[in-house]
């Protein structure tokens, strides 16, 4: 299972930064983590991946039926997607974390900080894949995982 995720879209959905993610080949799954909803489905036409999933963000205030985090299963891995904001994750990981092992997950997919973050502590990839067009820190950025049945490995792939 190949994952295409990114967030903090902000609505900005160029041209080159769309030529850009339609290099990665073999796309199962767009995983979009808040800010903007709506992009998510846009990207996903636009890159043809047929299946997604989306959180709603700070920015997202738009949304009425969209939710702030998702728990799902995905290629046999436990996944938490979420924006971040709630848990403030601007400040530090430590309430995401918190969160995270309290529902058992083994990935914890999230954006809000537009800063990419990769990274595996106590058996949880965290990852955020940055912002394709507001980077806070370095470039614009989004983000691959692919899971197989022996292993997860995960990327951030600059624009």
């Amino acid at each position: 299972m190949k994952i295409l995720v990114v967030s903090d879209t902000h609505g900005a959905l160029f041209g080159s930064i769309i030529d850009h993610i339609k290099n990665e080949k073999n796309i199962d799954l767009l995983v979009h983590c808040g800010d903007k909803y709506k992009d998510a489905e846009k990207i996903a036409n636009m890159v043809g991946v047929k299946d997604f999933y989306r959180v709603t963000g700070n920015c997202d205030f738009d949304i009425k039926n969209g939710t702030s985090f998702l728990d799902v299963v995905i290629a046999g891995k436990h996944v938490l997607i979420i924006h971040g904001h709630l848990q403030q994750v601007k400040d530090g990981l430590e309430k995401l974390k918190e969160f995270a092992e309290e529902k058992c997950v083994d990935i914890v997919l999230f954006g809000h900080t537009h800063m990419s973050h990769d990274e595996m502590d106590n058996n949880i990839l965290y990852f955020n894949p940055g912002s394709t067009i507001l980077p806070k820190e370095g470039k614009a950025s989004y983000g691959v995982i692919e899971i197989s049945k022996d292993k997860v490995t995960s990327k951030i792939i600059n624009l």
